[in-house]
């Protein structure tokens, strides 16, 4: 429990408010040879940076780089945008700010933002439509802020606090259920509920998702799975859609590190509840243990590509900076068989744990690693992964998108 917390406590930090809302170019600039945009912490900030490619022997910089101050950063394309926010994670650090950037001369140029009024804590960002998105909120008063991404500007709130656990034996009422992971399909918001009591506490309630009709932005039902509890944790964990339109969500660090039900679940193409058929379990795929876990995925041809945290890698205990460690390890995982293997890569630290993307048939992890930091690759094809990074950073890597 301790290393989670002083992992969330130190990956989200920073507090400022700004407030503007720039009118935008209409039309925006092409990539002009980027392909991605990866994110690294170098002290206070964070640096968002633009890759060309992710080829043997490229090696990168910080000269052509945005800042934001260092929080919980989300991070996403959407259309011909892209989207970046440092926010706060349980009081740590961010701003209410969302920026929208353009590619420009190689560059991202920013061409408006987003203050959201009030402290809603807005942490993430789940895109409906190029006129409808919503913010997810954090240990705030369970509101879930609508707003145009277009314009920048917002529409609205949605009230998710009749669904909160609560502590009967509490002074007041907890009116919040933590949104966590969300994804719209067939016109329909699914929203994680994490139901935490703090941080590093959660009710004991089973896995929520809220249905959202996104045309009237109206609460149609909450599903419920005992299965798994605190599903879709809050700025680690994503939402998985594959080919055939089904949607996978995992619960993420918290649960499994606190001995509660974890795993994944599934909510079938043209339903809107759990498939009572479906389970997945990480901490008892091979090589995992007991409270092993991952974050954010990466989906590629049935398989999941993440960073398997295994304890008994930890050489020390005490280490708050998350770089000594390298308890991280590259992982593949069947979501069909629920098979996994740890792949023949090197482990990665704390504050690295979290990059992985699948280009021109390899799945390439950010890794902070003994023999170097970067982007290291591994070929489903052959089962080979490669012992140096084929791209360098200067700093680890917290999270990368393409464009």
């Amino acid at each position: 429990m301790k290393h989670l917390s002083l992992l969330i406590m130190t990956a989200l930090l920073g507090l400022v408010t700004l407030s503007s809302c720039q009118k935008e170019e209409n039309t925006p600039q092409q990539t002009q040879g980027v392909k991605f945009i990866y994110a690294s912490q170098v002290e206070n900030a964070f640096q968002l940076t633009p890759l060309a490619d992710l080829a043997e022997g490229v090696q990168t910089s910080f000269d052509n780089s945005q800042t934001l101050p260092v929080g919980h950063l989300f991070l996403e394309k959407y259309g011909d945008y892209i989207y970046a926010m440092s926010g706060s994670m349980y009081g740590y650090g961010g701003e209410q700010t969302l920026r929208k950037y353009q590619m420009k001369d190689g560059k991202l140029q920013e061409v408006a933002t987003l203050s959201f009024k009030g402290s809603p804590n807005v942490l993430e960002v789940i895109f409906a439509s190029d006129t409808k998105a919503y913010g997810v909120t954090c240990a705030s008063r369970g509101q879930l802020v609508i707003f145009n991404p277009s314009t920048m500007q917002e529409m609205g709130e949605i009230d998710l606090s009749p669904y909160a656990a609560t502590d009967p034996k509490a002074e007041a009422p907890d009116k919040d259920p933590d949104a966590g992971t969300g994804i719209v399909r067939d016109g329909k918001l699914f929203l994680c509920l994490n139901q935490t009591k703090s941080m590093m506490e959660l009710y004991d309630e089973p896995a929520s998702v809220a249905v959202i009709d996104v045309a009237t932005d109206k609460v149609e039902k909450v599903i419920k799975d005992s299965r798994v509890q605190s599903l879709g944790m809050v700025g680690h964990t994503s939402a998985i859609l594959d080919e055939a339109g089904n949607i996978y969500f995992y619960s993420g660090p918290r649960s499994a590190m606190f001995g509660k039900p974890e795993g994944i679940l599934r909510i079938k193409k043209g339903e809107t509840d759990f498939d009572k058929e479906y389970y997945v379990s990480v901490t008892k795929a091979d090589g995992a243990e007991p409270t092993s876990f991952g974050m954010t995925m990466t989906y590629y041809q049935g398989k999941v590509y993440f960073f398997l945290e295994k304890p008994s890698l930890v050489v020390d205990p005490n280490d708050k900076t998350f770089t000594k460690n390298k308890d991280f390890v590259p992982y593949e995982l069947d979501l069909k068989s629920g098979k996994g293997k740890i792949l023949p890569l090197p482990g990665s630290s704390g504050w690295s744990a979290n990059a992985t993307i699948a280009y021109n048939g390899k799945i390439y992890f950010g890794i902070h690693a003994k023999d170097g930091l970067g982007f290291y690759s591994y070929d489903p094809a052959t089962g080979q992964g490669s012992s140096k990074p084929v791209v360098t950073t200067p700093a680890g890597i917290y999270t990368i998108i393409k464009l």
